[in-house]
């Protein structure tokens, strides 16, 4: 009966360990003079709006750019939660949930990535006004004032950056509009180290205002390309950062789209969350081109 017993708790203990590295808890470990523990747990939320409803035109390619990017995620550790065709109640709550959920740790690292329409409305007073667009928003060109109404402002997002007790976090937006919300500026990679570790809220945008993103996403394809690869390690230590990831994502998509579309990157404007850096350990494998609808 005791043998039994403890086959039983060692079953229990392997099949546990088995579903801890399939749903991305794993530890993430950076190599170096000493080995240190950098993430507990690693998470992504993804939501694709693809099928809108009230004057914009559907965006057939987001359903694979989000198939996509949840692999090449998932083969870098992450537990990924994937979420389609949202209304704005239907976004808040899962930006909510997802930060209730996994960014209370401070020892995780939670990724971010919309991908659908954005939009950038200029202010009556001066300046402009990013937002994410749900399903069910109407075209602003028709209707202003139902548009802001039903769509997401991106100082929202930035309420939730705040939000999380994580100390990395990193949000991605495969959509154009202005990028008012994080500051740019020209940063050197950070080596892995003590400063890695430090606390971040970073942002990358597919492109700036008033520019068009194709429904085959070259900001998608660049990044799973990033993750999969060796190529957007600037420094080849094995390690890609944040601010690696966004310098080649600029590099290259400014390319491949032939200066029509220009990613920006950048840190929170909060001096308690732009120290750090996020940190991917980067795989080995390659992910096909593809091109061809575009999104605003």
């Amino acid at each position: 009966m005791k043998q039994k017993i403890i086959l039983l708790l060692s079953i229990i203990f392997v099949a546990s360990n088995l579903f801890a590295q399939q749903r991305g808890f794993k530890p993430v470990k950076v190599e170096g003079t000493s080995t240190t523990t950098l993430y507990a747990q690693s998470h992504a939320l993804i939501i694709g709006n693809s099928n809108y409803t009230n004057g914009w035109n559907n965006l057939p390619g987001v359903k694979t750019d989000v198939s996509e990017v949840k692999t090449a995620l998932e083969q870098n550790g992450f537990h990924v939660v994937l979420k389609q065709d949202l209304t704005k109640e239907q976004m808040d709550k899962a930006f909510s949930e997802f930060i209730k959920n996994y960014g209370a740790d401070e020892n995780n690292r939670l990724l971010f990535y919309y991908a659908g329409h954005g939009f950038t409305v200029a202010s009556k007073y001066g300046g402009e006004v990013g937002y994410i667009v749900p399903i069910d928003a109407p075209n602003p060109n028709k209707d202003k004032a139902g548009f802001q109404a039903k769509a997401m402002e991106m100082s929202q997002i930035e309420t939730y950056a705040e939000r999380i007790d994580s100390k990395h976090a990193l949000f991605m937006f495969d959509a154009c509009f202005a990028g008012s919300l994080f500051a740019l500026r020209d940063a050197v990679p950070a080596v892995i180290n003590y400063k890695t570790r430090e606390p971040v809220r970073q942002f990358i945008t597919s492109g700036s205002a008033d520019e068009t993103v194709p429904d085959k996403s070259i900001f998608r394809q660049q990044f799973v390309i990033a993750l999969t690869t060796k190529d957007a390690d600037s420094n080849k230590d094995g390690y890609l950062t944040g601010t690696e990831l966004g310098t080649f994502l600029q590099n290259q998509v400014v390319n491949y789209s032939y200066e029509n579309q220009h990613p920006q990157y950048g840190k929170i404007r909060n001096q308690y969350l732009d120290k750090g850096d996020f940190v991917f350990v980067i795989n080995k494998q390659n992910q096909d081109n593809n091109y061809g609808l575009y999104r605003i």
